[in-house]
């Protein structure tokens, strides 16, 4: 998407989007955006009485994005009476477009959650994606093994044996859908990466010496040759005196203006947290931007990699 949708994901205690409602959430909340934004109110609306746009109930319905409401001509009419720009309007019939088909990641619904649909979507409607891990390498950059190495860990932590058969039996669809979000980061009109990865995720080692040594390759092949990402490392001695506030935080940017940013934390491989209020995205973005402050450069980024791939190289794998 270019540079005028806003991006939402349900707010904390909310249901978070799922698919295929996506697309209509996100027009539902640009229609509130450019409502308030004209500062009208939705008794000024429905006071119109435009067959096209609607009663006040219908008004709010369609804020909501509930199926039966979200019309084409209503969207239309309304995007007209808030007099929305031009290129809105074409970012708008692209997300009504989305709302009647399903999204590439709809066939891994019996692995998927609320949240981590609602991660997919955040991703596919970016134009900037900032992340700081602490202790894991960020899912948009794992490779097959890594990331396989981090379910199992995590699969293991459950007493009940059941339990964990249960998780392994869907690892490979698990990782098949990590490895094909990692695709978004080759379209032409993908998101710009920027990951700050904390030396401890990078001297761990995950999967044994040859899973890591995989892993800090890739890393450093996709930090040297792709221009929308950009990989900084922070060393261990940045972060003796000041943790960054969460280990795993990542920002979404729909577009340059500061509207529609939301942070997502994660735990460890389980659940997350969304956050869409400014004032609480202010204090996430402030800390990866501190982060970002306190890394290597480029360089210095990408010989560190190299220094710890050779390192694993020296010994057999454990």
């Amino acid at each position: 998407m270019s540079n005028q949708v806003l991006a939402l994901v349900g707010r904390e205690g909310q249901a978070h989007l799922a698919t295929p409602p996506t697309a209509a959430q996100l027009i539902g909340a640009l229609l509130r955006f450019l409502r308030e934004q004209r500062g009208l109110t939705l008794e000024q609306v429905a006071a119109r009485r435009d067959p096209a746009i609607g009663s006040l109930t219908t008004v709010q319905r369609c804020e909501k994005a509930t199926g039966k409401t979200l019309k084409e001509e209503r969207v239309r009419a309304l995007l007209s009476f808030y007099e929305a720009p031009a290129e809105t309007c074409e970012e708008v019939e692209k997300l009504l477009q989305q709302s009647r088909s399903e999204q590439w990641w709809a066939p891994y619904a019996d692995v998927t959650g609320e949240i981590m649909l609602g991660l997919l979507a955040l991703e596919s409607q970016s134009k900037v994606i900032k992340t700081c891990h602490h202790l894991l390498i960020p899912g948009l950059l794992q490779t097959a093994g890594y990331a396989r190495a981090v379910m199992e860990d995590f699969y293991n932590t459950y007493p009940d044996p059941k339990t964990r058969e249960k998780n392994q039996t869907i690892t490979e669809r698990r990782l098949e859908l990590r490895l094909r979000r990692q695709h978004l980061l080759d379209q032409q009109n993908g998101p710009e990466l920027t990951a700050v990865i904390h030396e401890v995720a990078l001297t761990a080692i995950r999967g044994g010496k040859n899973v890591m040594r995989e892993q800090l390759r890739h890393i450093h092949s996709v930090g040297e040759n792709k221009d929308n990402v950009h990989i900084r490392v922070l060393p261990a001695s940045a972060t003796r005196s000041k943790l960054p506030v969460h280990p795993a935080m990542t920002l979404f940017k729909p577009h340059d203006s500061a509207t529609g940013r939301t942070i997502y934390l994660e735990d460890m491989n389980h659940r997350g947290t969304f956050y869409s209020e400014p004032s609480e995205v202010e204090v996430y973005q402030a800390s990866i931007d501190e982060c970002w402050k306190r890394t290597m450069s480029k360089q210095e980024s990408l010989d560190f990699l190299m220094k710890c791939i050779d390192a694993l190289s020296t010994d057999p794998d454990q």
